[in-house]
């Protein structure tokens, strides 16, 4: 169904408990205060108790890890208790699966497999160019990521540099979101599918449609802007 992979309850062994709540946190990346939060909120489990010490496991800081992925990734904390629920919504459960990174394909075995210098790559994925997933030290990347980082590879060989790819990542991510959210609220208002496992199956089918159609039309604007430019710059010459 999905990376999510944590139960409950934790350990039942004296022996794996090994980090007080502290340590828990600074391990995490998180604060204290956060993870007694998601303990309130029913999100992670409580610590075993020996005496007055709670005692935490490795199960604890997998979980604190999963939650930080799912919430980089976009999920609400609500979204994310729900994952532990009896029933998972299949279209929750769907958009988990199709937004997972591989945790195989860290920045070194991305670097590998697309034959480009692992600074570049870190750099890109910095940049947020990758829908990267990271979690304290360590970042795993989309299973698509080597075709995307060759295609910016190209276009930074052509001479834009890769701090200005990314403003204009960033812008466009500003502009599309509005058309996306027209786009949801199209798919509400007339939609065939009233269940949802009908809806799971609708996001399947229709988010490579749409992105197809998108990609299609911004490519078009782009020759047709580039054809423009060219016979303006002729247009110029002596």
């Amino acid at each position: 169904m999905s990376d999510h992979s944590y139960n409950h309850p934790v350990a039942d062994t004296v022996s794996e408990a090994q980090f007080r709540v502290e340590e828990l946190a600074a391990r995490a990346d998180v604060g204290v205060d956060t993870v007694r939060y998601y303990q309130a909120q029913g999100l992670l489990d409580p610590p075993q108790r020996h005496g007055r010490l709670a005692m935490y496991g490795d199960a604890h800081l997998a979980r604190l890890g999963e939650i930080r992925s799912l919430a980089d990734r976009g999920f609400t904390l609500a979204q994310i208790g729900q994952l532990d629920g009896p029933s998972v919504d299949p279209v929750l459960a769907h958009l988990v699966a199709r937004t997972a990174t591989d945790p195989a394909l860290d920045d070194a075995e991305l670097a590998r497999r697309s034959g480009l210098h692992p600074t570049l790559v870190r750099s890109v994925a910095d940049l947020g160019l990758l829908g990267s997933d990271t979690d304290g030290d360590n970042r795993s990347h989309p299973p698509d990521s080597v075709g995307v980082l060759t295609a910016i590879a190209r276009v930074i060989d052509a001479g834009v540099p890769v701090e200005q790819l990314g403003e204009l990542a960033v812008r466009h991510a500003q502009h599309v979101e509005q058309l996306v959210d027209d786009i949801i609220e199209l798919y509400r208002v007339h939609r065939r599918a009233t269940d949802r496992e009908g809806l799971a199956d609708d996001v399947d089918e229709l988010v490579p449609l749409v992105a197809a159609m998108v990609g299609a039309h911004f490519e078009s604007v782009l020759v047709s802007r580039a054809l423009r430019q060219i016979d303006e710059d002729g247009e110029g010459r002596p």
